[in-house]
Order: C-alpha cells, then structure tokens, then sequence
C-alpha cells in the first residue's frame, strides 16, 4: 500500500475504535492493542507476516477483518461523499491501465507457470498490450462527474432452506441512468495512482427522490430474478410438501366421514380446507427483507485520451477514475476488446482482425494487401516468398523446395524425389521409365539401359 493509503487505513481504524468506545493502549511497527469498555483487550496488525506468525487479525485492505469493518461501517452508516483525484502524473494512471508485457503485475491472482506471470481473473487486470510499445499518452479532455451508490441489505428467508443475506450495490450517474460498473472501494485503495479526499457538499432533495426512484425500479427487477433463482431448486420440495398436506387434509375428512359422530358438513369443509391450503403454500414462499444501509456520492473524472504506439498506431478511449476502466475499440470490427496487436500497416486491432505473415512472423491487419497460400490457409506478404519455375505461381518460403540439379526453386506440387538418390528435384528434370515406372534425376537416367 501507498502511505497516503496506509494513513487512511489508520484513521479508519482509530475512527471505529474511538467510536466502539475503545482504546488504543498500546501500538509498535508491527502490532497494535485495543481496550474495550467491558474491559476485554484484542490485538491487531498491520503486517500480514505477523499476523500469520502471532495468529492475531489482519487490518488490510481486503482481509476478512476490514471486510467486516466496512460491512459494520456501511450497515450503520449515513451519508457520505468523496472526491477521486489521480495521485501523481495522470498519464501514469492511464499507463496503469495497459499492460505491455505478459506479467499481470501486483495482481493477487497470479499464478507462475513455466516461468510467466498468468492472471487468473475471469476479466484481465489490463488491457495487453502485444507485440507493441506506448510511446506517448495525449490528454484530450477532463471533465469532472458525479456518481451516487447505493447499498441495500437483502435478506432473504423461506423454511424450506437456508437464510441467505447479501449486500447489493445500484450506481447511477447524475442524469439518473444505471451504470453497469460499481465502485469497489478496496480496490481503490489498494491503487497507488489514485487518491481518495473526504468531501461536504449537499445533494439536493429532488435530485435524490429521482435517484432512490430509479435505484428502486433497480432493486425490483433484481429481486424478481433472484427471488426465481432462490425458489428454482425448492420447486419439486414445494410442491411434494404441498401434495403431503392436501393428503392429510384428506385423510381427515374420510376419518370424520366414517366416524358418523358428527354431521358433516362439505360445504364448511371445502371452505376451511381451500383456506388451509392457500395458507400452507403461502408459508413456503419466499420473503424479502430489503434495508437501504448507505448512500456513497463519489466526485470524479472522465479522461479521454490518446495512446501513441512505436507503429505509429493510436489507441483513443476513455478513464472516468475508480469507477470504468478504458474500453479499447478495434476500428476493423468495431468490437471491444481485452488485448490488442499494433500491426506493421499502422493500426490496433483485436486478435479477430490479424494476419500473421508466415514467412517474417510479422503481424498485419485485415486490410493489408497480403498473398494468400491456399496450400497453408495462411497469409504472406506479396514481395516475399518466391516463384515456382514449373506453375509460374508466388508461394510461400514454407512451400520452397530446391531442385538438386539446377537450384531453381519449385513449389511442393511440382518437385518430387528420384527412386535412385532419395534427393528432391523438379518435376521438369526428372525422367519418367516404362520398366518399373521409375522416377529418374539427369544423372540416374543416363545410367539407365
């Protein structure tokens, strides 16, 4: 961690403890110990080799104490707002974003195989960079933006299986849209190129009714299908339950029947029994309890900018800091895309959009002018490779053969091997017997009776 945010770690820490009521009676490099009213004492750290060494918590971005912290923080908390600023050149925070190398560096989920760095998130950490350099990054317009987080605690409750609690987070930007990303607040902190302020400043009460209106229709849609995906496998249970009840219903109808001890009376019965089983479905439906714990206004900016590569191709696209990382566009498909290759006719593209030459390895985009091999179903470019002297065709170098007897070069179609020698020579110098129908080279057919 960077030691602003080592610093804000700290004071969040000493916030909550001075809030818990508690004491910090005793701190060194390495450990910290806090006193509570009921007179109990607890250790802490900072540092991960100690507490794996003393066995004591881990106060650190991510660990399950901070995660506990926060949860605790945001169920009790109330409005709160922060300013997101870059810590540092900005163009080392677009660089942060974009990766020239094959190691995804300072991820958490690396692993080491065959000596490389593999990321193993689902989504990359950064856009790759292959075959390629930045040279240069132009900024071409800021412009600051607000951003409005939600936080709800959902609870959701059905007899036939286990409580299930989670937290859901809704982003909305100022014009009341949802936004498909959402800010994580550890991930923020644990990003050097990014600095968090504390900011007050109002949020008007008409703006903030069309924002928990729009966060509400939000949450609706998303409980329909969780609450489907939470009842999907107690269907079959539901409806054996259901079956189970309507027989015992039953059963005691045809004891009272046979009983003969008192009228009975059907009508009275279907009433109650259609009332008891409406009443027993009702009791394995799910139910929902929704509490809005927080609202996070986060202030930030959006950057467009301008990456320069070494083949003089340019990759334009836009950062808005701690909430959307860069969309890189390929101008072939029109597709986003996670890695991307410079070629040598000056362009970005994504892996769709390549053309690998065969015979200089070099890499081209779709709307290079190369030779096809349809030997190879590969590309090479049209002043390489070399001209067979049998077809008279351009292929590739791959496809070169060269004839013993004058060098002259033929394509794989047009060379064969003399049955004498074992050596390759062109289809033009070789002799053709009628007695075992050999394939002869100048020299072998002279020797020939």
């Amino acid at each position: 961690m960077s030691t602003q945010a080592e610093a804000d770690l700290c004071k969040f820490f000493e916030t909550y403890v001075q809030i818990k009521g508690g004491i910090i009676t005793h701190q060194t490099n390495d450990t910290l110990t806090v006193a509570y009213p009921d007179g109990n004492t607890q250790e802490f750290t900072y540092q991960p080799n100690t507490a794996k060494e003393k066995k004591i918590p881990l106060l650190a971005p991510g660990s399950p104490l901070f995660q506990q912290l926060l949860k605790e923080s945001i169920d009790n908390g109330a409005l709160c707002q922060i300013n997101l600023t870059n810590n540092g050149p900005i163009e080392t925070l677009i660089e942060s974003h974009f990766n020239n190398t094959d190691a995804c560096l300072s991820c958490q989920k690396t692993q080491t195989i065959q000596d490389t760095q593999v990321c193993t998130k689902l989504e990359p950490c950064f856009h790759q960079i292959n075959n390629g350099q930045i040279t240069s990054i132009k900024i071409t317009k800021k412009e600051t933006l607000r951003f409005f987080q939600f936080y709800y605690a959902l609870n959701f409750q059905n007899k036939l299986r286990t409580k299930s609690e989670e937290t859901l987070t809704i982003l909305l930007n100022e014009e009341c849209h949802c936004i498909d990303d959402t800010f994580n607040l550890a991930s923020v902190l644990e990003n050097k190129t990014i600095q968090i302020e504390n900011s007050k400043s109002k949020i008007k009460p008409e703006l903030y009714d069309e924002l928990k209106a729009t966060a509400d229709q939000k949450l609706i849609a998303f409980l329909k299908n969780k609450v489907t995906l939470f009842d999907l496998p107690l269907v079959k249970e539901k409806k054996m339950r259901l079956q189970s009840f309507e027989r015992r219903l039953k059963r005691e109808r045809r004891e009272q029947v046979i009983s003969k001890k008192h009228d009975f009376d059907f009508q009275k019965w279907q009433s109650t029994y259609e009332a008891l089983l409406q009443r027993e479905e009702e009791s394995c439906q799910t139910n929902i309890t929704v509490k809005l714990h927080n609202l996070l206004i986060i202030n930030t900016l959006k950057i467009k900018f301008e990456i320069t590569l070494n083949n003089k191709a340019t990759i334009q696209s836009t950062l808005i800091i701690g909430i959307q990382n860069p969309e890189v566009i390929c101008p072939m498909c029109k597709k986003t895309h996670p890695e991307g290759y410079p070629t040598e006719d000056g362009f970005y593209v994504c892996k769709d959009c390549t053309r690998q030459s065969i015979d200089t390895a070099k890499i081209y985009s779709k709307k290079a002018t190369l030779t096809h091999d349809e030997t190879l179903n590969e590309y090479f470019e049209r002043d390489k490779g070399f001209i067979c002297t049998v077809c008279g065709k351009r292929h590739s170098r791959l496809l070169e053969f060269k004839c013993t007897h004058d060098n002259t070069s033929v394509c794989i179609h047009h060379y064969d091997i003399c049955d004498v020698c074992n050596k390759p020579f062109s289809k033009l110098n070789l002799t053709h017997t009628d007695e075992f129908r050999k394939k002869l080279c100048p020299q072998h057919a002279k020797k020939e009776p």
